[in-house]
């Protein structure tokens, strides 16, 4: 055999032999060795033998595909070259003939194909063959390495075969449709009639989702409804009137709802109380509020239509939302009154400083820096706070130089007073003991009370006129929930007169009521009813205040709804304690603007004017009223198949600001021990006025 012969064959550098060998089969007896792709080729022998002749080459030779050219004719009997060593202290006469494999090298932990193609790096074998990556050696390592130990933990995780770890497929979730605008939606009528529907269903789910209800959609129509005389009702009959499925009844015992303009105690204690049941919460996260129908348009291509114009998330989205448990109610069976007992909490103007000021004080906070300096009177001259009063007097009165203040205060009637009666203004403790010496209310029969409070002197003015903002909230109580809600929109009320502080007998100065301003014979003369909405103010403080560069809606209007929440949260505890089923009430807030644009909480109302004395008021008060019972009415009186709630689309603007599950909760958790001053029982007198209150 030829490979015996040659293996006995001693190789020196004086040998051809093996050369000769390649091209023995050539013509031309000759072979032009550049390649060692060329060696393979020509070759006649096992490609085994050729190995040796490789390997007596450049080390380099794989590590390029370079190879020193040999261009002598094959011919010669003599080639004269070194064969370079291929290891440590070997060289081409000790090599085997046969080329043995390098040793597998252990790879490094891997997860993933992917991490192994990356991974790959040069074997310390010079007949490896050529890598992926070309990593170069450092020519002296730092340190030597140090073998592990072959331990079973070392085997188990170094030398067990490793699985790449399984990737799964990528699915592509189909893209998003383009949305639309709400407002440029409406224009197919298509789309409208088969959306109206789904949008009603919709809200009403957000609704009595907060309420853990779930009433059940009648077969017919058996509403009731009941409505008192007084304070524009026939505004409220006309909202129902757009309620097909609701008719009017004259007795109030057989309505499912009644709306009366004072208070009716008996009707409330025929009211059933909330079984004080468990109440279990579900976890709530904001959601995107898109319409449950898509739009197809022109092309036959369908889009999403954005619902944000009709104020959904102003509900849903809210940081007070929470969802409960859901029960099933028979609609039918179910009642809901205008009023809530004990609102003189909030309402009363005792009650409503009693209340914020053990609210405050149990959050370590100074009630006065949210209401002006105010005082109750209860036992006339002889009572202890009549004493702290004079004190803070006299001390304000020795500081009229420095603060070019004229120290007046106004007085108002503890309770009972409405549309500005009763109120006046003084500047010294003469007059103002005068005004607190009646002891005995005429209208209740009870110990009269009074509110002695600092007059802002330097209120924040229109055309040099006074004003006052006024604008709504709404409380429910509904299967045991109270929730608390604030209108975005308001009106200023103004004055028709310049304001002075010199002339304090002049109501038409101080006071902004529609029932003092309307005798004024320049009522009407700069602004349509006296009234101004926010957007007139807002141009009205672009235009004169420009340097301040004041944005009422974004930097007033916030502390304003906070200050409501504030009254809400201070009540709560003592508001309809006996959950009451169902209740609701909206009430009508008044604040100030100092000089520097400050707000004050004045008063609340519980009975606001609904009458309509202005062109902006007959746009504003129709929509507050709607938007109010179309989330304490509705969602609980569902409308029969086939029947739909509103002919248009009317765009929600009640936030929710407070629930007793989400705010209710953490505030009990904030004042810890000081619950008692929540709960504090001082009787408060819940007579109310025979009048309204007329703006």
């Amino acid at each position: 055999m030829m490979y015996r012969k040659i293996k006995k064959t001693k190789l020196d550098s004086s040998s051809p032999l093996l050369l000769t060998r390649t091209s023995k089969k050539l013509h031309n007896k000759s072979a032009d060795v550049t390649d060692s792709g060329k060696v393979h080729r020509y070759s006649k022998i096992n490609h085994i033998l050729i190995y040796p002749l490789l390997l007596s080459m450049e080390p380099g030779l794989y590590q390029s595909n370079l190879i020193h050219s040999l261009r002598e004719s094959l011919t010669v009997k003599k080639i004269e070259f070194s064969p370079p060593k291929i290891g440590p202290s070997v060289n081409i006469s000790t090599a085997p003939l046969r080329y043995r494999l390098p040793k597998p090298r252990l790879l490094e932990k891997v997860d993933s194909l992917n991490t192994i193609q990356r991974q790959r790096v040069k074997a310390s074998s010079v007949g490896d063959k050529l890598h992926m990556k070309k990593i170069k050696k450092p020519e002296k390592p730092e340190s030597p390495q140090i073998t592990p130990k072959r331990t079973s933990s070392f085997k188990r995780e170094y030398m067990t075969p490793r699985v790449p770890a399984y990737t799964p497929p990528i699915i592509k979730s189909a893209k998003p449709l383009p949305k639309m605008v709400f407002k440029e939606a409406i224009r197919n009528i298509q789309w409208v009639k088969k959306v109206r529907p789904e949008l009603d269903k919709m809200w009403r789910k957000i609704i009595n989702k907060s309420y853990g209800i779930e009433p059940l959609v009648p077969a017919k129509a058996g509403y009731k409804f009941y409505i008192g005389k007084g304070n524009n009702s026939r505004l409220i009959a006309k909202c129902f009137a757009s309620r097909s499925w609701w008719v009017e009844t004259d007795n109030i015992d057989e309505a499912n709802f009644s709306w009366t303009q004072w208070k009716n105690k008996e009707y409330l204690q025929k009211l059933k109380l909330f079984n004080n049941k468990q109440i279990e919460k579900i976890d709530t996260f904001s959601m995107l509020l898109i319409s449950p129908v898509s739009i197809a348009t022109e092309k036959n291509i369908f889009r999403t239509v954005d619902i944000d114009d009709l104020g959904f998330q102003y509900i849903r989205n809210s940081s007070s939302y929470t969802l409960l448990e859901s029960e099933e109610l028979d609609s039918s069976n179910l009642i809901i009154y205008n009023k809530i007992e004990f609102n003189q909490h909030l309402a009363n103007k005792k009650g409503l400083f009693k209340s914020l000021k053990n609210y405050y004080a149990a959050l370590n906070k100074n009630v006065f820096d949210y209401v002006p300096l105010t005082f109750h009177i209860k036992n006339g001259h002889n009572d202890l706070e009549l004493a702290h009063f004079e004190s803070e007097f006299k001390s304000i009165e020795n500081e009229k130089a420095k603060t070019r203040l004229q120290n007046l205060w106004i007085i108002k009637p503890g309770e009972n007073s409405n549309r500005g009666q009763g109120i006046s203004l003084a500047s010294t403790l003469e007059q103002i003991k005068a005004l607190i010496s009646e002891k005995i209310d005429h209208l209740s029969s009870k110990p009269r009370t009074y509110i002695i409070q600092k007059y802002i002197e330097k209120p924040f003015l229109i055309h040099k006129r006074k004003f006052d903002i006024r604008c709504y909230s709404m409380i429910t109580s509904i299967n045991g929930i109270i929730q608390g809600y604030s209108y975005f929109d308001g009106y200023l009320r103004t004055t028709s007169i310049e304001y002075s502080t010199k002339d304090i007998s002049n109501s038409l100065i101080h006071l902004t009521n529609d029932a003092i301003q309307k005798y004024s014979e320049e009522y009407g003369k700069f602004e349509d009813g006296n009234k101004l909405s926010y957007k007139d103010f807002q141009r009205y403080l672009d235009f004169h205040c420009s340097e301040k560069k004041v944005s009422f809606v974004r930097d007033t209007v916030p502390i304003i709804k906070g200050l409501i929440k504030d009254t809400i949260q201070s009540v709560y505890l003592k508001i309809d304690p006996k959950r009451r089923l169902n209740c609701m009430e909206i009430f009508g807030y008044d604040f100030m603007l100092d000089s520097n644009l400050k707000p004050w909480l004045i008063e609340v109302n519980t009975n606001p004017c609904l009458e309509l004395s202005s062109g902006y008021l007959t746009a504003l008060i129709p929509a507050m009223v709607e938007n109010a019972l179309r989330i304490a009415v509705d969602p609980l009186f569902p409308p029969p198949l086939g029947k739909h709630n509103f002919e248009s689309f009317i765009e929600n603007k009640f936030e929710l600001i407070f629930h007793q599950e989400v705010d209710g909760r953490k505030l009990l958790e904030d004042i810890g021990e000081q619950k008692a001053l929540l709960l504090d029982d001082e009787e408060i007198s819940d007579k109310e006025d025979e009048f309204p209150d007329i703006d």
